[in-house]
């Protein structure tokens, strides 16, 4: 059945257009690159994209001029192409970081309220902490899913989750208030946390890649023992350096 053109609002079908183009991309894309493959001018391309940086379909890193696809998009399935992207760039970077604290190395993005994990580079210690590649777990209770909360403007950083937080252990944050107080020390500090709140006896620090289409995170966990609250700030400022490692390869 074809659609009768008198009820297509142009400007709307043009601001999809963009949103079509960052999709299959895959990657950040500069406002220049995105006006060029929508074919707008960049004048118009910015207003289009400045509204659906509003309703969180779009995204731009602070001090960058490159969009990403919104965190109001992450319930949909990223093209296999970006998701391989991905995780090509993060491998090498996951295993410098598993060489130098033999530690397991976590890479995953967000489906819904629930982290997916992508890949892992595990740690050669007999007591370890790990979950399998494509397990989920909550995005409130793992540090993985609080980087990538925390990456989010303000007022969108609980969008999506459910009015009650569900407790994995006694540890984990069920109030929203309490989380949206956890985002904002970790957007501050820019690594986030999880202090036992996923799994008792773990401890798990995480860092958002930035620019990273879809929005993805890169932790670090361990027993408590071997990974105590005072060794997390040294663990985020490793994470935080291959984060950016990972954000340049994937341009």
């Amino acid at each position: 059945m074809s659609l009768d053109a008198r009820y297509v609002v142009k400007p709307v079908r043009k601001a999809l257009q963009l949103l079509d183009v960052l999709a299959s991309e895959g990657r950040p894309l500069t406002l220049s690159e995105l006006a060029e493959r929508a074919a707008l001018p960049k004048t118009t391309a910015f207003r289009y994209l400045y509204t659906l940086r509003s309703g969180g379909l779009v995204a731009q890193a602070e001090g960058s001029d490159a969009y990403a696809v919104g965190h109001r998009l992450a319930a949909i399935p990223a093209p296999e192409a970006a998701i391989e992207a991905l995780k090509q760039a993060a491998l090498p970077e996951m295993q410098r970081l598993q060489l130098r604290f033999n530690e397991t190395v976590n890479l995953a993005i967000v489906d819904g309220d629930e982290v997916v994990y992508l890949a892992m580079v595990g740690s050669t210690r007999s007591l370890r902490m790990e979950a399998a590649v494509g397990a989920r777990d909550p995005v409130h209770s793992t540090s993985l899913g609080k980087a990538i909360l925390a990456a989010r403007p303000l007022e969108h950083r609980l969008d999506g989750l459910p009015k009650r937080l569900a407790k994995r252990t006694p540890r984990t944050l069920a109030s929203r208030a309490a989380l949206a107080l956890d985002l904002a020390r970790a957007a501050e500090q820019g690594f986030a946390l999880d202090l036992e709140e996923n799994e008792l006896g773990a401890h798990c620090v995480a860092v958002s890649i930035p620019g990273s289409g879809p929005p993805a995170a890169l932790s670090i966990s361990g027993p408590v023992q071997r990974v105590p609250v005072e060794a997390l700030p040294r663990l985020g400022a490793a994470l935080i350096k291959a984060a950016a490692a990972i954000a340049a390869k994937l341009g």
